[in-house]
């Protein structure tokens, strides 16, 4: 269901639908951008495959008291097409291109949340994911850190694996640095940064309370759509083989003035969580992708 290292680390690091595009790209080999035409040091095979395994300490939910240790194992699926492309945590239709904009698609995914005390006798959360377009905006490439402005819009829907329920939709902008050869070592580190804002169905699926589900401890509460929370991500990756690549990655998530603030199951306004994991990609195509 997921096929990218950017969707294995949303899983492993919160709910919040990052994810991702996102701060994370590949650890494989990043995407030349439309300001970046591939040198032919950059040749890349037409497709990879492999596997992404990582583990993670992660709340339930965004704005949950309960974290746990999560683990997963995801079949990764890179494809660099002429029209489209599948890294780096998006699906690049190649809507629309020119020298600083770009349109295309993004997902990502969270895990489930079963077993939490404060939504006992209420239904659990199944696996969340999305997918939507993503409007991209490059035109920052020669300032430190190459900044990348990602403004995704994406339907959720959430999943117990027996069947697919819709549960809203969920912008993000992000705004994400790269930064090559940290500290001089052959690492990449990225930093983002990312509001996010959800519909009515969605705040609803994570924070309201039906009358039939108040007790004394969870009065009834009715969510609204608004403002969900910003997010600042710390990723660092590294490639030590062709197919073999290592990640590191820290999330902060503030939940400070969002909309549903007073739902008694966002019971903390601050949420920590890291991960780390391991891609490799061992089947490979001989023929290259197109410059």
């Amino acid at each position: 269901m997921m096929t990218t290292q950017t969707v294995l680390t949303s899983l492993l690091t919160s709910l919040t639908f990052t994810v991702a595009l996102n701060s994370w790209a590949s650890p494989n080999d990043q995407a030349p951008t439309s300001r970046e035409p591939m040198q032919s040091s950059q040749v890349l095979p037409l497709w990879e495959m492999g596997i992404a395994t990582g583990a993670g300490y992660v709340p339930d939910y965004p704005g949950s008291d309960r974290s746990r240790a999560r683990a997963a194992v995801l079949p990764i699926v890179i494809y660099r097409g002429p029209l489209l492309r599948i890294e780096n945590g998006s699906i690049y239709g190649r809507i629309k291109q020119t020298s600083n904009w770009e349109l295309d698609l993004s997902a990502n995914g969270a895990f489930n949340a079963n077993n939490n005390a404060d939504r006992q006798g209420m239904p659990d959360l199944d696996y969340l994911f999305g997918l939507g377009p993503q409007l991209i905006y490059r035109g920052w490439q020669d300032q430190p850190g190459s900044p990348t402005l990602r403004m995704k819009l994406r339907a959720i829907m959430s999943t117990d694996l027996q069947r697919i329920d819709p549960r809203g939709t969920n912008f993000e902008p992000e705004l994400q640095w790269r930064m090559a050869h940290v500290a001089g070592t052959p690492a990449t580190l990225s930093l983002s940064i990312q509001p996010g804002w959800g519909s009515q169905s969605l705040q609803s699926y994570l924070y309201q309370v039906n009358t039939e589900e108040a007790t004394a401890a969870r009065p009834a509460f009715t969510a609204r759509a608004g403002y969900m929370g910003t997010e600042a991500g710390l990723t660092l990756t590294h490639k030590l083989q062709p197919d073999l690549s290592w990640f590191a990655t820290a999330r902060f998530l503030s939940l400070h003035g969002s909309a549903n603030r007073h739902s008694p199951l966002l019971r903390d306004t601050s949420n920590f969580s890291i991960g780390a994991g391991v891609v490799w990609t061992p089947w490979r195509s001989s023929e290259t992708a197109s410059k």
